[in-house]
C-alpha cells in the first residue's frame, strides 16, 4: 500500500478531510494530512511538532499530494508553507534518490508569485497535475443522428479513419466505408459498433464493443438517439456488481456497466423482433437503476425481488425532454416503453431465458468472472433462438443440447455468487450505510440518481462522520466475511434474503411436432446440479468482523 502525504491549507480542515477518504477509498495509506494547531499550550511548541512530524512523513512517502484549492477567491491558491513542502519533496527525488509521485491539484492563478515556479516543474515533468479518476458526469448533448439518405456519398469523417498516432506515410490509405448500411431484413439503417466515432458511445471499451457485435450482428442507427440521452448516459457510472467491485473481496479485471448491460439487452431483443416498441422498453428498462444499482431495493427491504427501483422507470422517461422528444419523433407514447416485462423476449419468470438474463450471465461471465471467453459468447450467442414454452409463449432457447448445457453449468458459480454471504454482507452493509447517511442528511436518495459511485465512495469517506466514515474504512479493508446460523455481538451482523437467480433454458426439440424441453429434462447432469443450487441453505446470518450499529434516527 503506497503511503501518502496530502499537503495544503491548514484552514482547510473539510478538504482536507474530503482528499483524506478520497485517497483512502482508492487503496492509499494517508500518513499525515494539513491539521490545525491546537491552541493549548504554547503555540510556537505545537507548531513546531507539527512541521517536525510533517517533515518527517514526507521523507517516508510514496506519493505526494497538494490540495491546492481555491481560496479567498485565489485560485489554485498554495500558501509559502504549502510550497516549501512542495519544493522539498521536489529537491528529494532530484537530489537524494526518492522517487515519489508528486500531483497537484490544479495551476495556481497567475497573479501568485510562485506560478513561474510552478510552470517550470510542469515542463520539466518533476510534478504533475492530478487527473481525478472519478468517471464523467452524465452530462453529454443529446446529439440528433444525422442519417443521409444517398449512402453511397456517406463515407466516414477523418476521426473515423485517423489514429491519434500517426502512420507510416508509405502504407496505403484504408478504405472509406460508409457510416450507415441497409439490413436487408429490416430496412433499417445499421452502424458498425465497432468503429463507431459517436460521442454517445465512448463510454464502451473496444472489448465491449465486440461484445455487443456478437450479441446482435446489426446496431440500428436510430437507437443512437436515445443513448445519447442524459438518462442513458448516467448509467455509465452505474455498475453491475451492485458496490461490490469496490469491496477487498472481490478483485475483477474488468468493469460492467448498466450502461453496457443495457444496450446489449436492447440488441438482443431487436435481434430476434425487429420492433422498435420492444428493443426500446428493453434499453429504458434499468433507467431507474441508482449507483449501487440493487442497493436501493435493500434500503427498501426487497432485497428478494429487487424491483422496488423499477417504480421510477416510467417517470424518468415521461420526465426527460430528450427522450419524449425521439418518442415524439418516432411516433411511440411513453407508456409504450416504460415496462419490458410486458414482452417475453425481454423478460420472464424465473428459471427462463430472456434478454436482461442472458445479458448480464453472457457479459458478467465474460468481463468479471472469467467464465468464458469471447468465442464461447459467440458459441452460445450463435445458438440462440426463439422457441415455445410450456405455456406456448415466445421464448429465447437454444438449437443444440450441448451448448445449453454447457452455458447452464457454467453460469451457476455466478448464480450461487449472487447470493452469497459475501454478496449478500457487502449489499446490506452499503443499505445500511446510505440509510444511515440518509438519516442523518448527509446524503439523499436522488442523489444516488445524480452522483456516480466513486463520488459517492468518496462523500461516505469525507461526511464528517466518524461512525460513518470509520466503519466504511473497516469494510473496504475487509478481506473475509462470516456467515452464521447465530447471531454475532459487538459485530456488524445482519440477517438479509436475496434474490435467486438462475437459467434452466429450453432446448428446441428434433422436429417440429416435439415439445421444446428444458435442459433439465435432457441431461441428468445439469438437473442434478439445478436441484442441489435450489436446494442449499444460506447462513442466516452475515457480516464484517468489526463493529457497527446503523443509525435507526
Amino acid at each position: 500500500m503506497k503511503k501518502l502525504v496530502i499537503a495544503g491549507s491548514s484552514k482547510l480542515q473539510e478538504r482536507a478531510a474530503y482528499w483524506r477518504g478520497y485517497f483512502e477509498g482508492r487503496g492509499y495509506d494517508v500518513i499525515d494530512f494539513p491539521s490545525s494547531v491546537s491552541t493549548e499550550g504554547d503555540y510556537a511548541e505545537n507548531l513546531t511538532d507539527i512541521y517536525t512530524s510533517f517533515y518527517q512523513n514526507l521523507d517516508r512517502a510514496d506519493a505526494f499530494f497538494l490540495m491546492n484549492e481555491d481560496k479567498d477567491d485565489i485560485g489554485g491558491y498554495i500558501g509559502p508553507s504549502a510550497f516549501a513542502e512542495l519544493s522539498y519533496v521536489i529537491i528529494g527525488n532530484l537530489n537524494r534518490g526518492k522517487k515519489i509521485d508528486i500531483d497537484i491539484l490544479q495551476m495556481p492563478s497567475t497573479e501568485q508569485t510562485c506560478y513561474e515556479e510552478i510552470k517550470f516543474w510542469l515542463d520539466q515533468g518533476w510534478i504533475n497535475v492530478y487527473d481525478r479518476p472519478t468517471g464523467k458526469k452524465a452530462a453529454l448533448p443529446v446529439e440528433d443522428v444525422v442519417i443521409e439518405t444517398h449512402l453511397e456519398e456517406d463515407t466516414d469523417e477523418a476521426e473515423e479513419n485517423e489514429s491519434s498516432d500517426s502512420t507510416n506515410a508509405s502504407e496505403p490509405a484504408p478504405t472509406a466505408r460508409p457510416k450507415f448500411f441497409i439490413s436487408p431484413r429490416s430496412g433499417e439503417k445499421t452502424i458498425n459498433i465497432i468503429s463507431c466515432r459517436k460521442r454517445c458511445l465512448n463510454n464502451l471499451s473496444p472489448a465491449h464493443r465486440e461484445y455487443l457485435s456478437v450479441l446482435s450482428p446489426e446496431f440500428p442507427a436510430w437507437l443512437l438517439r436515445y443513448i445519447a440521452t442524459p438518462e442513458m448516459q448516467r448509467l455509465s457510472g452505474v455498475g453491475m456488481t451492485c458496490g461490490i467491485e469496490y469491496s477487498s473481496l472481490y478483485s475483477y479485471e474488468h468493469t460492467n456497466t448498466v450502461f453496457a448491460h443495457s444496450i446489449g439487452v436492447a440488441l438482443i431483443v431487436w435481434r430476434f423482433t425487429h420492433d422498435k416498441k420492444q428493443t426500446l422498453a428493453a434499453l429504458f428498462h434499468d433507467i431507474a437503476n441508482p449507483a449501487f444499482k440493487h442497493v436501493l431495493d435493500f434500503i427498501n427491504g426487497d432485497s428478494e425481488t429487487q424491483e422496488s427501483t423499477e417504480e421510477r422507470t416510467s417517470q424518468i422517461i415521461r420526465n426527460s425532454r430528450a427522450i419524449m422528444r425521439q418518442l415524439k419523433r418516432d411516433g411511440i407514447l411513453a407508456g409504450e416503453v416504460s415496462d419490458y416485462h410486458l414482452f417475453p423476449l425481454a423478460d420472464n419468470d424465473m428459471p427462463g431465458l430472456a434478454a436482461d438474463r442472458l445479458e448480464y450471465t453472457l457479459s458478467n461471465g465474460l468481463f468479471l468472472y472469467g467464465a468464458w471467453d469471447i468465442d464461447q459468447v459467440r458459441r452460445f450467442s450463435d445458438n440462440l433462438t426463439v422457441l415455445k414454452n410450456e405455456n406456448n409463449i415466445d421464448e429465447l432457447g437454444f438449437r443444440d443440447l450441448d451448448v445449453a448445457r454447457d452455458f447452464t453449468m457454467n453460469s451457476l458459480p455466478m448464480f450461487e455468487d449472487y447470493r452469497s454471504n459475501n454478496a449478500r454482507a457487502i449489499m446490506q452493509f452499503y443499505a445500511d450505510i446510505i440509510k444511515s447517511m440518509e438519516l442523518h442528511d448527509y446524503l439523499t436518495i436522488d442523489d444516488l440518481y445524480t452522483m456516480n459511485e466513486r463520488e459517492i465512495i468518496d462523500w461516505i469517506l469525507s461526511c464528517g462522520d466518524k461512525t460513518i466514515s470509520n466503519a466504511f474504512r473497516e469494510f473496504q479493508r475487509a478481506t473475509s466475511v462470516y456467515g452464521s446460523n447465530a447471531m454475532k455481538k459487538d459485530r456488524y451482523c445482519t440477517s438479509v434474503k436475496t434474490k435467486n437467480r438462475y437459467i434452466v433454458p429450453l432446448v428446441a426439440s428434433e422436429d417440429e411436432t416435439s415439445t421444446d424441453q428444458r435442459v433439465t429434462e435432457l441431461s441428468k447432469t445439469v438437473d442434478r446440479n439445478i436441484k442441489k443450487f435450489l436446494d442449499a441453505k444460506p447462513a442466516k446470518y452475515v457480516g464484517f468482523d468489526f463493529e457497527f450499529t446503523p443509525y435507526t434516527e
